[in-house]
């Protein structure tokens, strides 16, 4: 998986849903070539590392056309595009997105995110 490469940031939000960890980062600081907005990073318990992130990135001026951000999901070696739009530079929207395009990939359709910060 390409993770972003996170030198500093701030979690903004933590949720629990079934067996994974959540944890929504902002101010950001990295080495990687793109401008991030919010990381949403997915643990499962009892793991050390994120086996999914749920991107918002600055798109650069000249791709501005759609959005100011752009949406990324890693999942294992699967990347993908979700589209570039406004919202995603919202920490509510951003979040609520988030969780469920996580529910989504991860059939956790039955499981409500339980808030923690």
């Amino acid at each position: 998986m390409k993770a972003p490469h996170i030198q500093t940031a701030i979690p903004k939000r933590r949720y629990e849903i079934d067996t994974f960890s959540v944890v929504v980062l902002g101010d950001i600081e990295s080495r990687d070539p793109v401008n991030y907005k919010y990381i949403m990073a997915l643990v499962e318990m009892g793991a050390s590392e994120p086996f999914m992130y749920v991107i918002s990135q600055e798109n650069p001026p000249g791709e501005r056309q759609y959005g100011r951000y752009r949406v990324r999901v890693l999942l294992g070696d699967d990347e993908r595009d979700m589209g570039s739009d406004d919202f995603p530079g919202d920490l509510e929207q951003f979040t609520e997105f988030g969780l469920q395009v996580a529910s989504r990939l991860l059939q956790l359709t039955e499981e409500a995110p339980v808030r923690l910060l």
